[in-house]
C-alpha cells in the first residue's frame, strides 16, 4: 500500500511541467482573487438608490449646503432626512467627468481595492487560506459594490477589521509561551507592539471619512467593541493577561481618537440615531416592503435553499461555503480556546442570517479571522504526529497545489460566465458585464419628459423615485423614493395603485399634488408587475404618449395637454417595438424579454410568442423568459406547453421563491391542489417575508379538506406578517376570511362569524363579506343580524 501511494506521488511529480511551491500558489491565488474581484464588479450600473444619491450630490455642489431635510420629493417637503452627503458628491464628481462607465470602474476598482485589504495577512502562513476564502467571498461582496454610499462601509469594514485584527492576532502570537516557536523578549514584544500600534492611527483618519459618507460608520465602531471584547476575554486567563493588558495601553489612543472622530459631521449627534435606524439596529418606520428594508430580512433556511451550496457554477452558493467555513472556524477556534475568535464569528454568522444586508461585512470577518485560524491549525497538525506519515506520501506538498488548482479552475469557469453574460443573464440580473448604465433605466421616457417640458408633477412608483430624483431633478421632484418614506405617502401610493385611473381616487388626488405625468417602469421586474397595463391603455382621463420596452409615460387628458396627446398619443394595441441597432447578445435579450412581458400583458399574444421566441433563441439560459412563455401558454390554455415552461424556469432558478410558487399558481389554478402543494410550501420556506404563500397554502388545504393545516398556515402567515404595518387592509381579511371558512368546516360556527366581523372590521365596503356573514347568521339562527348584514351586502352591491 505504501508503495502504491508513492508511485501516485511521483505521478503526479512527473505530470507536472515545474515544481510548483506553495508560495507561488499562494501569490497565483491571491493575483487570481483580485482579477476575479475586478471582472465581477465591472458591469453595467444599476441600483435603486443611486439615482437619489447621485441627485444628493448635485444639490451639494449647486447649492454649497448639506441639507437636513428633503429636498428631492415634492410629498415630503421639509421632512427631516439625516444622512451623510459626500458619498453622493463623489459619485456626482465621478459621473460629472466620466457618466455611467467612470461608475462601472469605479466600482469594479473599489471591489479590488477591498479585496486587496483583505489579503493583507500578518504572516506568510496565513496568505495561502485567506487568498482561497477572498476568491470564495468575493461573489458576495460584490453584491454591495454598487454606486451607492454603502459601497465605503463594506470597504472601510475591511480596513478597521484587518487592522484591529493584525494588531490582535500578531501581538498574541509572539507573546506566547516558550513552547510556540514564536516567542520574543519582553522588552523585543514591547517594541513589537509599540510599532504596530502606529497603523491603528490609520483609523481615525478612515472613521473621518466615513461618518460622512455612509450612516454605516457605526458598523465600526461595533468592530472597535469587538476589539476591546476580544481582548477582555485574555483577562481571565494568566497567560495572556499582561500581553492584553499591553495592547490595550497601546491602543486605547487611536481608538479614542476614532470615537471622537465621529463627531466631526455635519449633523452632529444627530448622526447616531440616524445610522442605528438605517442600521436596522431599532425598528424602523419605514415600510418594510421597500427594497432597503428588505435587505434587513433573514436568510431562508431549508434543505433548498442549502442544496444552492452544491451548484458550484452559481456565485450564490458563495455565501454557504463561506458558512461552512465560519462554523469550521469556531470549532477550531473553540478547540484551541481562542474565544474572541469564537465569538466574533458567531455573532458575524448570526447577522448574516438575520439580515441580508450583512453578508458581506460576514464575507470579510470569514476571510480575515478564518485565515488565521486556519493557518494555525495547520502550523498545529505539522508538528503533530502525522508529520513523518505525511511527508512520506508527499500529500503536505501536493495538496495544497491541487486544492489552488481546483479552485484556479472554479474562478476561471466564473470568470468566463460573468464575461459572457450567463452569470447575469441566467440569474435575471439587472445588469450585464462591462461600463455602463443597466438595461433597466428608462433612459428615453426621461429624455422624452425633458425635452417635452410638461407641467405639473411627476408620479412614479418607488422603486423608480432615486431615478426619478436624479435623471429629472431638479425640474420634477419625485412622488417618492427610498430616502424619506412616510407611512401617509406610502399609503397614498398603494391607494392610488389599487384603484382605476379613471376613479375620483386618482382625480382627488391629482388635484391635490398637481400631478400631471405618471411615469411607469415596465422591465420585468421593479417594473408594475401584475398591474393590468391593459386598463393604463385604455383610460379616458389619462393618456399614453410614450412607450418603449422598459417604460411607459401618460399625461393627463386636459384642453391644456390636448397639444401634446394629439402628437404622442400612444395605441398600445398596434405599437411596434424596435429593437436597439448594434446591441449586444445581453441586451438584446433583455429587449426581448422585456417587449414580449409587455405584449403578453397587453393580451397581443401571437406577437408575445414570436418575441420570446427570440429571446430563447438568444438567451436559452434565461429563466424570466421561459416563465413569460409559460404564462402565454397558459393564456392561451396549452397547458403542456405551460407546465414544461414553467419546470424549465424552476430548473435554473431552483432557490427562487417567485418561481415555486408560480409553477404552485399554475396547478391551483387549474384545480391541481395536491401537485400545487408542494410547490408552495418550497416557495413559502424560500421566502424571507412568507405572508403570500402561507396564505395560499391556507386556500389549497381548504380544497383539499384539511382545516385544521388550513388554520396552521393562517397562523403561519400571520407570524410573518407581525410589525408589517404597510399591508393592505385587504390581504388581512384575506386571513381572517380563511380561518372562518377553516372554522366553519370544523364546525365552530361562533368562532367563523368573529373571524368574518374581523374581516369586515379591515374592509367594511366588502359586499361578498357582508353576504357570507349574513348566511352565517342565518344559518345559527340569528334571523335579525343575518337580515342586517344581507341588506348591507345589497347596498355595497349596487
Amino acid at each position: 500500500m505504501f508503495h502504491f501511494f508513492v508511485k501516485i506521488r511521483d505521478s503526479v511529480e512527473h505530470f507536472m511541467l515545474f515544481r510548483v511551491t506553495r508560495q507561488q500558489a499562494t501569490v497565483a491565488l491571491m493575483v487570481i482573487a483580485l482579477v476575479y474581484a475586478f471582472l465581477a464588479g465591472f458591469h453595467t450600473v444599476f441600483d435603486l438608490d443611486m439615482g437619489w444619491h447621485l441627485a444628493t450630490g448635485r444639490y451639494v455642489v449647486q447649492h454649497h449646503v448639506v441639507p437636513s431635510t428633503d429636498v428631492l420629493s415634492y410629498t415630503s417637503p421639509e421632512a427631516q432626512w439625516i444622512y451623510p452627503p459626500f458619498a453622493g458628491v463623489l459619485l456626482y464628481g465621478i459621473f460629472s467627468a466620466f457618466g455611467y462607465k467612470g461608475l462601472s470602474w469605479f466600482c469594479a476598482m473599489a471591489l479590488m481595492a477591498m479585496v486587496a485589504c483583505l489579503l493583507r495577512s500578518p504572516s506568510r502562513q496565513e496568505s495561502g487560506p485567506a487568498a482561497a476564502l477572498a476568491i470564495i467571498a468575493v461573489p458576495e461582496l460584490s453584491l454591495r459594490a454598487l454606486p451607492r454610499a454603502d459601497l465605503f462601509t463594506n470597504l472601510f469594514f475591511a480596513v478597521f477589521l484587518v487592522q484591529l485584527w493584525a494588531f490582535h492576532s500578531s501581538n498574541a502570537a509572539l507573546s506566547r509561551s516558550p513552547m510556540e516557536p514564536i516567542s520574543l523578549t519582553p522588552g523585543a514584544y514591547l517594541q513589537h507592539v509599540v510599532g504596530t500600534t502606529r497603523r491603528l492611527w490609520t483609523l481615525p483618519v478612515v472613521m473621518l471619512l466615513w461618518v460622512n459618507l455612509h450612516p454605516g460608520f457605526v458598523a465600526g465602531l461595533g468592530m472597535l467593541f469587538a476589539y476591546l471584547l476580544i481582548e477582555g476575554l485574555e483577562l481571565p486567563f494568566s497567560r495572556g493577561r499582561s500581553a492584553a493588558l499591553e495592547r490595550l495601553k497601546q491602543a486605547w489612543p487611536p481608538l479614542a481618537a476614532t470615537l471622537f472622530a465621529t463627531l466631526f459631521n455635519p449633523y452632529g449627534l444627530r448622526i447616531f440615531k440616524a445610522s442605528i435606524l438605517l442600521a436596522g439596529l431599532q425598528r424602523s418606520s419605514l415600510p418594510s416592503t421597500g427594497p432597503s428594508v428588505k435587505e434587513l430580512t433573514a436568510v431562508p433556511l431549508s434543505f433548498t435553499s442549502f442544496a444552492e451550496a452544491l451548484d458550484w457554477r452559481n456565485p450564490a452558493s458563495s455565501y454557504w461555503w463561506l458558512a461552512l467555513a465560519a462554523v469550521l472556524v469556531i470549532t477550531l477556534a473553540l478547540w484551541r480556546r481562542q474565544f474572541g475568535a469564537t465569538l466574533l464569528m458567531a455573532t458575524a454568522l448570526y447577522f448574516s442570517i438575520q439580515h441580508l444586508r450583512y453578508k458581506s461585512l460576514f464575507a470579510c470577518i470569514v476571510v480575515v479571522v478564518g485565515s488565521t485560524i486556519f493557518a494555525e491549525a495547520l502550523l498545529d497538525r505539522r508538528r503533530g504526529s502525522t508529520k513523518v506519515a505525511a511527508k512520506r506520501f508527499g500529500l503536505l506538498r501536493l495538496l495544497p497545489v491541487i486544492a489552488a488548482s481546483v479552485l484556479c479552475l472554479l474562478t476561471c469557469v466564473r470568470i468566463v460566465d460573468l464575461a459572457s453574460d450567463r452569470s447575469y443573464l441566467g440569474s435575471d440580473s439587472e445588469v450585464l458585464f462591462g461600463p455602463g448604465e443597466s438595461w433597466w433605466f428608462p433612459e428615453r421616457a426621461a429624455a422624452f419628459i425633458q425635452r417635452e417640458h410638461f407641467p405639473g408633477n411627476i408620479f412614479q412608483l418607488y422603486n423608480l423615485g432615486g431615478f426619478t430624483a436624479w435623471r429629472l431633478g431638479p425640474a420634477y421632484r419625485d412622488f417618492i423614493d427610498g430616502r424619506n418614506v412616510s407611512h401617509a405617502v406610502w399609503e397614498e401610493q398603494q391607494e392610488l395603485l389599487s384603484s382605476p385611473l379613471d376613479s375620483p381616487v386618482w382625480e382627488a388626488e391629482s388635484d391635490r399634488r398637481s400631478i400631471n405625468i405618471l411615469f411607469f417602469s415596465l422591465a420585468r421586474f421593479y417594473g408594475l408587475g401584475d398591474q393590468n397595463l391593459l386598463s393604463l391603455c385604455q383610460s379616458q382621463l389619462w393618456r399614453p404618449i410614450y412607450m418603449d420596452e422598459v417604460s411607459l409615460v401618460l399625461l393627463r387628458n386636459r384642453s391644456e395637454n390636448r397639444p401634446w396627446i394629439d402628437r404622442y398619443e400612444v395605441n398600445c394595441q398596434s405599437h411596434n417595438f424596435a429593437p436597439p441597432l448594434h446591441a449586444s447578445r445581453g441586451e438584446l435579450s433583455n429587449f426581448y424579454a422585456n417587449a414580449g412581458a409587455i405584449l403578453l400583458l397587453l393580451g397581443r399574444y401571437n406577437e408575445a410568442q414570436e418575441v420570446l421566441d427570440h429571446a430563447v433563441a438568444i438567451s436559452p439560459e434565461s429563466p424570466s423568459v421561459h416563465l413569460a412563455l409559460a404564462r402565454l401558454y397558459d393564456a392561451k390554455q396549452q397547458l403542456g406547453d405551460a407546465e414544461r415552461e414553467f419546470k424549465a424556469a424552476l430548473s435554473v432558478k431552483k432557490n427562487d421563491a417567485a418561481f415555486w410558487d408560480g409553477l404552485g399558481r399554475f396547478y391551483y389554478s387549474h384545480g391541481r391542489y395536491a401537485d400545487a402543494r408542494p410547490y408552495i410550501l418550497t416557495a413559502a420556506q424560500l421566502s424571507t417575508i412568507p405572508i403570500n404563500e402561507y396564505t395560499e397554502l391556507g386556500y389549497i388545504d381548504l380544497e383539499l379538506r384539511q382545516p385544521h393545516q388550513a388554520l396552521i398556515d393562517y397562523a403561519k402567515a400571520e407570524e410573518a406578517e407581525q410589525g408589517r404595518e404597510d399591508l393592505d387592509p385587504e390581504f388581512l381579511a384575506q386571513i381572517a376570511e380563511g380561518r372562518a371558512v377553516a372554522y366553519l368546516a370544523l364546525g365552530e360556527r361562533q368562532r367563523a362569524i368573529e373571524l368574518l366581523q374581523e374581516a369586515i372590521r379591515r374592509t367594511p365596503k366588502s359586499a361578498s363579506r357582508w353576504q357570507a356573514l349574513g348566511d352565517l347568521y342565518d344559518a345559527v339562527g340569528r334571523q335579525q343580524l343575518a337580515e342586517q348584514a344581507l341588506e348591507q351586502a345589497h347596498a355595497l352591491s349596487k
